[in-house]
């Protein structure tokens, strides 16, 4: 690209080569970002940095509007597989900070907050999405909107998490140093995101079904440890998380990844299993605040 091109997100570098183009039709809107879309392998165009290897969209610099206005149902109906997800997490960060104040940074709902304030953290979020915030307060949960730093959730947090958020950022190290200052001395940050460097990831391609316009930065171990040095931090553990999902979830997405032409009315019973699955596709990564 051009001296006047823009720089890598993660380490500064002009030096990015157009991998993938923008496949997606029509002008954005707050529903191209939804949690659920299927549009797998609809992306925005798609750089890959020569100095650190950073999968990013760099042409999406914007976006926190679409997130403000986002509506997702379906997000919603998901919730009692999502907080399965959520417990789990926190059972792994609990071995490293087991107690005190916990901010979930991109809480959704509320999920992850109701299940950390259940195992005795002092736990509050904040969210962009006013449809989603709005819910979370239903709910009589502590999840303010806006994003961080935010005026009224300040820290010091013992434990900040970013579960399924970091590639959803165009500034992932602001972000990062934003939770880097709402942490006390020797406070633990928990990121979890898909991993672009996976088996999965390799063996599906541009097919793989993170790869979707509401991910704009594609993280691997070695980017992901990248970007939480830079940001002050230093690894203290790192996970394959396994998902929950409704049983008629997991038959719609794989009749349409395999089928795509096969339409079937998922019983009701599907609707109340929760599955786990574990592709080993995503990334959890404990870290420790390391300097001021």
């Amino acid at each position: 690209m051009r001296a006047s091109s823009p720089a890598c997100r993660l380490c500064g570098s002009r030096e990015l080569s157009l991998i993938k183009p923008a496949n997606y039709d029509g002008p954005l809107a707050s529903g191209s970002f939804a949690v659920t879309d299927s549009a797998y392998g609809v992306t925005a165009a798609v750089y890959r940095c020569g100095d650190c290897g950073f999968l990013q969209c760099p042409e999406l610099e914007d976006v926190l509007g679409f997130y403000e206005g986002l509506r997702d149902e379906a997000y919603e109906a998901g919730r009692r597989p999502r907080s399965l997800q959520c417990r789990r997490i926190l059972r792994i960060i609990r071995r490293h900070h087991a107690s005190g104040r916990l901010l979930d940074i991109g809480a959704g709902t509320g999920s992850l907050v109701e299940q950390a304030l259940a195992m005795g953290y002092r736990a509050e979020g904040v969210e962009p999405s006013r449809w989603m915030q709005a819910r979370a307060v239903e709910r009589g949960l502590p999840v303010r909107r806006g994003t961080l730093p935010h005026p009224v959730c300040r820290g010091p947090y013992g434990v900040v998490t970013l579960i399924d958020v970091i590639e959803h950022v165009s500034d992932p190290l602001g972000l990062l140093r934003a939770a880097h200052a709402a942490l006390e001395d020797e406070g633990v940050l928990a990121v979890a995101t898909p991993d672009v460097g996976s088996l999965a990831a390799r063996l599906m391609g541009w097919r793989w079904w993170h790869f979707r316009l509401a991910h704009i930065g594609y993280f691997d171990r070695r980017t992901l440890d990248l970007a939480t040095a830079r940001a002050g931090f230093q690894p203290l553990a790192r996970h394959r998380p396994g998902w929950f999902f409704s049983a008629d979830y997991l038959l719609e997405r794989a009749l349409k990844l395999l089928a795509p032409s096969i339409r079937v009315r998922s019983p009701g019973v599907l609707r109340r299993l929760s599955v786990p699955v574990n592709l080993g596709d995503s990334l959890l990564g404990i870290y420790r605040k390391t300097r001021a």
